[in-house]
């Protein structure tokens, strides 16, 4: 705690003197790996804000932060009582859906700006740029449909919109708790804070972080996207295997 808060004094110094509003952040590991032992990752998310004559520090401010993991296509099904029996009926395909997606902030987001602030920055769930493929191509998604994916994920721990605060530490200092379920995703995050001020946006920047799979799971991974067919032919066999082998064992 005290290596945290000497960094963020450190930065606080850094961009105080700076003549403009300025944003600094960074996070405690900017990369995580992923092993058989892998139960879910914690990290922090510190920062300062430096101050000018036109936006002091000691005015008020609000942080806002936002985490998005690498997408990939999604497709939520709605199922439907047909005769009694509950199936599934329809289906929408996202081609590019965040399979992470956190919003944090130091204040509700309805008390720090106005929703169109957000829609213009694409912050928060609903204002994500979602398209669908359909037969008649790319086009806007069923808001109920969407509204399913955000369930969806959000019972896995995968969408986290507003459950997590950003703590204003001291003046101009900030930090906030990015958590990763263990089945989060693997590939490249982006993670942005943004700074408001009576409503309006004054810095913004982002960090990258990565999440990635090493050792037997990264070997693993690799055969199973480079060679899926080899990849799923093993898999039989190895279960064939096991299930011959139970059988040997069973006789015994």
């Amino acid at each position: 705690m005290r290596l945290f808060t000497l960094i963020l004094a450190i930065f606080f110094v850094l961009v105080g003197n700076t003549p403009a509003t300025a944003l600094v952040t960074d996070l405690s590991n900017k990369r995580i790996e992923i092993r058989y032992s892998f139960d879910g990752a914690q990290l922090i998310l510190f920062g300062a804000v430096g101050s000018s004559a036109v936006d002091p520090v000691n005015d008020a401010y609000d942080i806002v932060v936002v985490v998005r993991g690498p997408e990939s296509a999604t497709i939520v099904r709605r199922k439907d009582n047909v005769g009694g029996i509950w199936i599934n009926d329809a289906n929408l395909n996202f081609p590019a859906a965040p399979g992470y997606y956190a919003v944090a902030a130091s204040r509700p987001l309805s008390e720090i700006a106005h929703a169109t602030v957000y829609a213009n920055y694409g912050i928060g769930f609903a204002n994500l740029p979602l398209i669908a493929r359909t037969d008649r191509g790319l086009m806007e998604p069923d808001p109920d449909f969407k509204k399913a994916l955000y369930r969806l994920r959000a019972k896995e721990n995968l969408y986290r919109q507003e459950l997590d605060s950003v703590t204003l530490v001291a003046e101009g200092l900030f930090r906030t708790d990015v958590y990763l379920p263990a089945n989060v995703p693997v590939g490249e995050f982006l993670v942005e804070t943004f700074v408001f001020q009576e409503g309006s946006l004054k810095a913004r920047n982002r960090i990258r972080l990565n999440v990635d799979k090493e050792g037997f799971e990264r070997a693993a991974y690799d055969f199973a996207h480079g060679f899926p067919f080899l990849y799923g032919l093993t898999a039989v066999l190895v279960a064939l295997g096991a299930g011959w082998l139970a059988g040997v064992l069973g006789k015994k």
